[in-house]
């Protein structure tokens, strides 16, 4: 049975830290280690994750000391992993129970690197939970849009290491870089259309927000990841034409500055 290893960096995440470690230590998958990695919270994040640690052997608890950011905390926490297969965990953001389980089943069946399912919204004001758009892996779609949810995802060690980390200049999307560098080394993708996290919806969220201020924050990042993978044209009419009507209704129906703006693109 191949070893599950969790990576879950957080910064004041009390509020959510314990529920979404909890999820993760009753998978019906038993062979797992949950790493956590404290990024200079100023909260009680640290006493919650170090009392959960006391009382398993299956969590690791690591602090960021020179550096910040969520991609040098996925970094720090993947360097401290021991299992074949890394899954990533936001801190608000629980797993459900057969996450790891049907990852494992799929990554193997199908002899990919890289799985992606769905993830179930769940909107904290209002209580109405939803299931996320979702897109069966489309190689020319991805580089116009990125629709896999990183905190429904799985994939063998060996992406990590050939990519050699995740960017940590990128502060907003460095898990589309990531898979974006995964597919230009040929890595081989897997998905299914099925819920196997919560994502959390509550006021804060950068990459949830309509706030203009927030979404000029995603617009330049979009630009910069475009611009290190020589992305400087999206096609609108491939998405409308391929896509599932989910996609499609999310991309395209609803007009999202954040993929087709000129503040999104970069010039050739």
């Amino acid at each position: 049975m191949k070893k599950v290893s969790f990576v879950m960096p957080v910064r004041n995440g009390e509020k959510f830290v314990e529920a979404t470690v909890d999820s993760l230590l009753n998978q019906t998958y038993e062979n797992i280690e949950v790493v956590i990695v404290n990024d200079h919270s100023d909260d009680n994040t640290m006493g919650v994750i170090q009392n959960i640690a006391e009382h398993t052997t299956k969590v690791k608890v690591y602090d960021l000391k020179e550096k910040t950011g969520v991609g040098a905390g996925r970094n720090l926490g993947t360097k401290h992993t021991s299992g074949e297969i890394i899954m990533p965990v936001d801190s608000d953001d629980p797993s459900f129970p057969e996450r790891a389980e049907l990852s494992v089943l799929e990554l193997e069946k199908s002899r990919s690197d890289i799985f992606y399912a769905n993830v179930e919204r769940f909107f904290i004001d209002s209580g109405k939970r939803e299931l996320r758009h979702f897109q069966p892996y489309d190689e020319k779609m991805f580089r116009s849009i990125n629709y896999i949810a990183h905190g429904a995802s799985a994939f063998n060690r060996k992406v990590w290491d050939a990519i050699g980390s995740y960017d940590e200049n990128i502060k907003i999307g460095e898990d589309y870089d990531f898979f974006l560098s995964a597919q230009e080394k040929g890595f081989k993708f897997c998905s299914k259309n099925v819920a196997v996290a919560q994502y959390t919806m509550h006021t804060g969220q950068v990459t949830s927000s309509i706030d203009p201020d927030k979404i000029r924050q995603r617009q330049e990042w979009n630009k910069l990841v475009r611009a290190k993978h020589k992305i400087y044209k999206v096609d609108q009419d491939y998405i409308r034409n391929n896509g599932t009507p989910s996609i499609v209704d999310f991309y395209i129906n609803k007009n999202w500055d954040i993929w087709f703006s000129p503040e999104s693109v970069p010039r050739k």
